[in-house]
């Protein structure tokens, strides 16, 4: 497998597409996406709070399919200090860091080649991973191949005099798509055309998993930039690859749209479960910590640690701009009430909201 691919621009051809293959779990996927937006918005706990920490989660599972070894209590232990050197933590942080930012730049212009540029910068950023190039299309042949010691070749990506073109009737496509399929079928479409295209000399995997909750949220199919897929498809990933070469080896759409549709019914199931749990744990301990605080104002810190469920009296205080004094009273009757944990230090203590991150690790 030597030659590069020639990719079909978008629209999809007719007849390509056979909606009754998967018109079952369009409708299922469809209900429980409107079903999943209704639980963020009854939430008793407003989303900005308890979306960073979730965000956080997608990325670790986005970069785990590229090989990177970390975990959620590294990663928002690290968030705790300045910097840190771990090339692993820095690439989570990363993604989270370029997905906030392609939010930003969606609110404000169309999709366009700095979109991916700038996201591709701040993924690459700091001691990570080092391409040849940063924020700009690839000018040299990449490859994918397996992530194994074998490295065996699966599939060599459109030529790179190719990428520029391709990429411009992609993003075409999506600002001003000329076929009839509904938002979710067209969002598969798109993730699938982007992998293929593989623009970049690295991060490609991870860019394109950015796309699909930020193409839905572009076209208002969700509210909140809060639709995290990258769990699912990690733990399906090697069909998740599988489906992906066949688009290319065998023009196989139908089977790909129906297994990214099933992905995401399954993975709105889980962030429903997920997002009442968190509401019954905030209820619960909210009353339980103003009932021994005799205080309203630790309603804020209980608030706050589920924005950050490992942190300190640092983190908190820069967050809620609360004394000090205060702030330590109100974590130590947390502490005392078995609501927060520390590592046992005198100074410089960290917390540890284990009942919250009981419910996300899962």
């Amino acid at each position: 497998m030597n030659e590069s691919y020639k990719a079909h621009k978008l629209p999809l051809a007719s007849g390509v597409v056979e909606y009754p293959y998967f018109f079952e779990e369009l409708i299922d996927a469809t209900a429980k996406l409107e079903v999943y937006k209704e639980k963020i918005h009854d939430s008793k706990l407003a989303s900005e709070w308890f979306m960073p920490t979730l965000q956080q989660k997608e990325a670790l599972a986005s970069s785990a399919l590229e090989g990177t070894q970390a975990t959620l209590d590294g990663v928002l232990t690290y968030q705790t200090e300045a910097k840190t050197d771990d090339q692993s933590i820095n690439e989570v942080l990363n993604y989270t860091t370029a997905t906030l930012l392609g939010y930003k730049i969606l609110a404000r212009e169309e999709i366009n080649d700095n979109f991916f540029f700038e996201m591709h910068t701040a993924l690459m950023n700091g001691n990570v991973r080092k391409p040849n190039l940063i924020g700009e299309y690839r000018t040299q042949q990449n490859y994918i191949g397996k992530n194994d010691p074998s490295h065996t070749i699966t599939f060599v990506p459109p030529a790179p005099e190719d990428v520029r073109e391709l990429m411009s009737n992609l993003i075409e496509y999506m600002n001003n798509p000329n076929d009839a399929y509904r938002p979710l079928v067209r969002t598969a479409i798109i993730h699938a055309q982007f992998e293929t295209i593989h623009p970049f000399m690295d991060g490609n995997g991870r860019v394109g998993r950015m796309l699909i909750p930020m193409y839905l949220f572009y076209k208002k199919q969700i509210d909140l930039p809060c639709f995290f897929i990258s769990e699912a498809l990690e733990h399906d990933k090697h069909k998740y690859y599988t489906l992906l070469n066949n688009i290319r080896l065998k023009n196989d759409w139908n089977e790909w749209i129906k297994f990214f549709l099933e992905t995401v019914a399954k993975q709105c199931d889980k962030y429903i479960r997920i997002i009442s749990e968190i509401n019954n744990l905030y209820e619960a301990h909210l009353d339980l910590a103003v009932e021994k605080s005799n205080s309203p104002n630790i309603v804020q810190v209980v608030t706050a640690l589920y924005k950050t469920p490992v942190t300190t009296v640092k983190q908190l205080s820069a967050t809620l701009k609360m004394p000090t004094a205060t702030l330590n009273r109100f974590l130590n009757i947390l502490v005392e009430n078995k609501i927060l944990y520390t590592n046992g230090k005198q100074r410089n203590r960290t917390f540890y909201y284990y009942d919250l991150l009981g419910i996300i690790r899962n």
